[in-house]
C-alpha cells in the first residue's frame, strides 16, 4: 500500500545535489586547482557512503517486513531406497537396511541404536531399522517416486 519513502528521498537529495552543482558550475569561471579535486573526490565518496548507508538500512529490515519463507527444521528423512519387508522366522519384518542407512541417509549419526534389530532371512541374517521405531523416533520415509 504505502511505499519505502527513504529510496525516494534519497534520489531526490542526489538529483538536487547534481542541479546545484551544475547551476554552481556554470557561474563559475573554469578553473581548476588542488582544492578543487579534493573536493570533487569528496563529494564522490561522500555519494558512494550516502549510498552505501541506504543498502546498509534497507538489509536491517525486521523479519515482519523480509520476503524470505521462513527455514524449516530440517527433517530426519529414511531413504526409501533402504526401505525392505519381507518375512522371517518371526513373520512379517518393514525396515530399514542397516548399510544402506548408514550410506544413503542424510544424518546417519542421529540414528537411534534402540531400533536396530536383526531378521534372518533366506540369505542369512541381516540389521534392520525397525520402521515403527524410526517413525516414532521422528524420522519419516523419503516420498516415492513412480515411474
Amino acid at each position: 500500500m504505502f511505499r519505502n519513502p527513504v529510496p525516494t528521498l534519497s534520489a531526490a537529495i542526489l538529483s538536487g545535489a547534481l542541479v546545484l552543482g551544475a547551476i554552481a558550475a556554470s557561474t563559475v569561471p573554469a578553473r581548476a586547482d588542488s582544492r578543487d579535486a579534493v573536493r570533487v573526490i569528496g563529494g564522490i565518496i561522500a555519494l558512494y557512503a550516502i549510498g552505501r548507508a541506504i543498502e546498509a538500512h534497507q538489509d536491517r529490515r525486521s523479519p515482519s517486513q523480509a520476503t524470505h519463507a521462513p527455514v524449516q527444521p530440517a527433517r530426519l528423512v529414511a531413504p526409501a531406497r533402504c526401505y525392505i519387508e519381507g518375512y522371517d522366522r518371526h513373520g512379517l519384518y518393514r525396515g530399514y537396511g542397516r548399510r544402506c542407512m548408514h550410506e544413503h541417509a542424510a544424518r546417519p549419526h542421529l540414528l537411534p541404536q534402540a531400533c536396530l534389530t536383526t531378521v534372518y532371512t533366506q540369505r542369512g541374517p541381516r540389521d534392520i531399522y525397525a520402521g515403527r521405531c524410526l517413525a516414532q523416533n521422528g524420522w519419516v520415509q523419503e516420498a516415492r517416486v513412480r515411474h
